[in-house]
């Protein structure tokens, strides 16, 4: 057992509780002892299945963010029920199952991608779910054991519903626009909503008309992958003054806009918080009003200087 562990466990011994109680973001001291008492699921999203097989956390079962994700030319489009259903039963989930999703942990951006499985996986009736914070790069820097190789899982068959509680369409956004009954918020970096920096995938740069700028970043400890914690996060919440009938987050594809909902449905416990999940890529596909739109000598002058940034970079 390495120093912290033990540390930990003393810890544990003489604290007044009697029971763990199941956040959505949760440290890798908690996530072991769980672990050790045989009461979760551990999710490894990382990409390269080889990674996974050198070095992961115990009992973790491995299904890549990309397997959750639409197809190039719509990354934050839905899967459809039947996919969804086949990959998780590949892994033997569950949605009684408790779940911890764990990300690589080298960017902020890396949480995006727990919390676009959360999400997801909250749509389709998983209700015991968390993120571990720092991913798996930070629980090897606390010190804690790694396994390698496979091992047998037995697959489940699912049936998968989608509840559309935290989910908005093109219609809701469109809405939310003509009817004022609804905060729109933009997660992407500036660049992006002032119309500079564009995915590859969109049809213009730009941003939703009406939409509020709140940086995914902004709810990370500066220079670390690291969630701020709820205090933080409550205080940034605050001075953003969110009210409304709903709240609803989008970036470019439903990646860093799924760090926003995280935030502000899980940690700060916002009602009524939906993810646009298809994003600018859909919205400036369909000739939906946006604004910040560079003219098209503008636009022109900006793919040159992308060119040229890639050429000499």
């Amino acid at each position: 057992m390495s120093a912290k562990r033990w540390v930990a466990a003393i810890l544990l011994s003489v604290s007044s509780a009697t029971s763990f109680a199941f956040n959505a973001v949760i440290n890798s001291f908690d996530l072991v002892d769980l672990i050790d008492a045989n009461e979760v699921i551990v999710l490894d999203i990382r990409e390269q299945a080889a990674e996974f097989k050198a070095g992961h956390i115990p009992g973790s079962r491995h299904l890549p963010y990309t397997a959750f994700r639409g197809p190039d030319h719509n990354p934050g489009q839905l899967l459809s029920l039947d996919v969804l259903s086949e990959r998780l039963g590949s892994i033997g989930l569950t949605p009684k199952d408790v779940v911890v999703i764990v990300h690589d942990g080298v960017t902020t951006s890396d949480f995006g991608a727990a919390a676009r499985v959360y999400w997801t996986l909250k749509s389709v009736g998983f209700e015991s779910l968390s993120i571990l914070n720092g991913g798996f790069r930070g629980y090897q820097k606390d010190g804690f054991d790694l396994a390698s190789g496979d091992h047998e899982i037995t697959p489940t068959e699912l049936a998968l519903r989608f509840n559309g509680q935290w989910y908005a369409g093109t219609r809701d956004v469109q809405d939310a626009i003509e009817g004022a009954e609804g905060l729109l918020v933009d997660a992407r970096l500036a660049a992006f909503y002032e119309g500079t920096s564009w995915h590859a995938a969109a049809g213009r740069p730009g941003a939703i008309p009406g939409a509020n700028l709140i940086p995914f970043e902004r709810f990370f400890d500066a220079g670390t992958p690291l969630l701020k914690d709820d205090d933080d996060v409550l205080a940034i919440v605050t001075d953003y003054n969110l009210q409304g009938p709903q709240v609803i987050t989008y970036c470019n594809t439903g990646h860093w806009a799924a760090t926003n909902w995280f935030v502000l449905s899980e940690v700060a416990r916002i009602p009524n918080v939906k993810l646009y999940a298809e994003s600018m890529v859909e919205w400036s596909n369909t000739g939906a009003p946006m604004v910040n739109v560079p003219s098209a000598l503008q636009f022109a002058m900006l793919k040159t200087k992308g060119w040229f940034d890639r050429l000499v970079n």
